[in-house]
């Protein structure tokens, strides 16, 4: 499990979450099918979740299984991961809600 502590001048909407975990999502599915394709996949997993407000805590579960091969997901999942977690600060800054740190 990974996770990102943001710490915002004010606490997010619920929309604004949804907002948040969505960039996430898209970056971490874009990140990975940007390098397997999907019909290569046999299983591909994103789970972003959000708690608090202030800070906001993000918690990002990626994983993945290739259908055939004996290819290393470990690398691209990680990627994928830290793509989710860069497009979440992006998404708050966007916004206009915060200063980041990593635990």
């Amino acid at each position: 499990m990974n996770t990102l502590s943001i710490s915002l001048k004010k606490a997010p909407t619920t929309e604004q979450i949804e907002e948040i975990c969505n960039a996430a999502e898209e970056a971490a599915r874009g990140s990975l099918l940007g390098k397997v394709p999907a019909k290569r996949l046999e299983d591909l997993n994103i789970m972003i979740e959000a708690l608090g407000s202030k800070p906001l805590r993000l918690i990002v579960e990626v994983s993945a299984n290739l259908a055939a091969g004996d290819d290393d997901m470990k690398g691209l999942v990680q990627e994928a991961t830290n793509a989710a977690f860069n497009a979440a600060e992006e998404k708050v800054m966007e916004l206009g809600l915060c200063k980041k740190s990593k635990d």
